[in-house]
């Protein structure tokens, strides 16, 4: 009785009109496709190591201006000597990297198209798009190129999962390696974010994170400014609020960003914000979560005032704040920086405090073979002294770049969460 319902069930099913199931839930990508295609490049890029080409890696991007202008990961193109950037008719030029910011994962490209009608891509907004909604991936996933996937929007502002900058969105698009800087699509052919990693493609778990485009056009306004992302800086460590810790601070809900700490002379110090502040709104935009002030304080430039909204000790005020300059807030890196064969990003305050450590700057990757590499340097690690330079921020990094010999042992202080501080010993050569 039991397997002759079931056959009822999917006969009835299967007997629906085709048309109407497709209708019902399943949109025609077919022309939204074809529109978007033609905006849709490969990048290829030589890794110039030690003087000599030494790989080739690459990814993808989109025109976003008629004269050639080109969004795509900073991962992309990061430590590339030549970057080739490929049109959807097989056309091939060479690009110019205009601005890289690793904090965002954004880069910006130009190619002079010499003459060719050049379609680009209108930017939507990525705080209009809603969970569920339809969206589409396109790029060179393994190299095939101009492929496109599709699914739903599954959250947005996972800031956990990446930069404290980024408030990723999160969609259930199969994207691999290749896709990264493509962009995604919302289904009026507008990009709503721009593909930039898979949270574990080891275990194909199906969880792919956009950088909202919002953010990415942010950063490209500066970039094709001054070539660099300036960031406001507050000078604050903060946390997460649990249901604890709202019960404890009389909290009526759970959420915004808990002042743990204040940096003496800094801007919020300055303005009278104190450990156990609890920050639910800046300029009138809710903090619902702790990654939310970063997200918002690094898309506002040093020298700008802002209101921020704050209980304490059960009251709620406002404190204004104008926001400065730190070398850890700006971490515009541009390719082809050092020959040592590692890539830094300044330390975010959350790392200041889960490590402890209060200056330096983080080693985000090590090339295989490479000096940092032999000297034992590896990801995770936090440099602290290169050379003859003490190394409090990004900005004393690369002064201590322009110093080193060409050839030749370097001293390199490094601190490791955990097991201390030592020197290691680079052989540059």
């Amino acid at each position: 009785m039991m397997k002759r319902f079931i056959a009822i069930i999917l006969f009835s099913v299967l007997a629906l009109p085709t048309g109407k199931l497709i209708a019902a839930g399943f949109p025609d990508f077919t022309q939204l496709v074809e529109d978007v295609q033609p905006s849709i490049v490969s990048i290829k890029v030589d890794v110039k190591r030690w003087g000599r080409v030494a790989g080739r890696s690459g990814g993808s991007g989109f025109i976003i201006d008629n004269d050639g202008l080109i969004l795509t990961n900073h991962h992309v193109i990061n430590n590339g000597d030549r970057v080739l950037v490929k049109l959807h008719t097989g056309r091939e030029y060479e690009a110019e990297v205009l601005g890289s910011d690793a904090d965002t994962d954004v880069a910006l490209l130009k190619i002079n198209p010499k003459g060719l009608n050049l379609k680009s891509l209108k930017l939507g907004s990525t705080d209009k798009l809603k969970v569920g909604e339809w969206v589409l991936a396109f790029g060179a996933p393994f190299n095939l190129e101009q492929t496109v996937t599709a699914g739903i929007v599954s959250a947005k502002g996972r800031g956990e999962v990446g930069s404290q900058y980024v408030p990723f969105v999160q969609t259930d698009v199969a994207i691999n390696r290749g896709n990264s800087g493509g962009p995604l699509v919302n289904l009026k052919g507008e990009v709503v974010g721009i593909n930039s990693m898979i949270f574990n493609p080891m275990l194909s778990t199906g969880l792919s994170f956009s950088i909202p485009i919002d953010l990415a056009d942010n950063v490209r306004e500066q970039l094709l400014k001054d070539g660099r992302v300036n960031r406001g800086f507050l000078g604050v460590f903060f946390g997460n609020i649990d249901q604890d810790k709202a019960d404890a601070l009389g909290l009526a809900d759970v959420g915004g960003a808990l002042i743990t700490g204040v940096a003496e002379g800094q801007p919020a110090d300055k303005a009278g914000l104190k450990p156990g502040d609890v920050v639910v709104a800046i300029d009138g935009k809710s903090v619902r979560q702790a990654q939310d002030l970063p997200y918002y304080v690094g898309q506002m430039a040093p020298g700008d005032k802002v209101n921020l909204k704050v209980f304490r000790d059960g009251n709620e005020k406002t404190i204004k704040v104008t926001l400065g300059s730190n070398g850890n807030s700006v971490a515009s890196v541009r390719a082809g920086e050092s020959e040592l064969g590692l890539s830094v990003t300044g330390l975010s305050e959350d790392l200041r405090e889960a490590y402890g450590i209060s200056r330096g700057v983080l080693v985000s990757e090590v090339a295989d073979g490479s000096p940092a590499q032999r000297a034992g340097i590896r990801q995770g690690d936090v440099i602290q002294k290169l050379h003859r330079t003490s190394i409090r921020n990004l900005n004393d990094y690369r002064s201590a770049l322009g110093d080193l010999p060409e050839k030749g042992k370097v001293a390199v202080l490094i601190a490791r969460p955990g097991q201390g501080s030592d020197f290691v010993v680079m052989d540059i050569r």
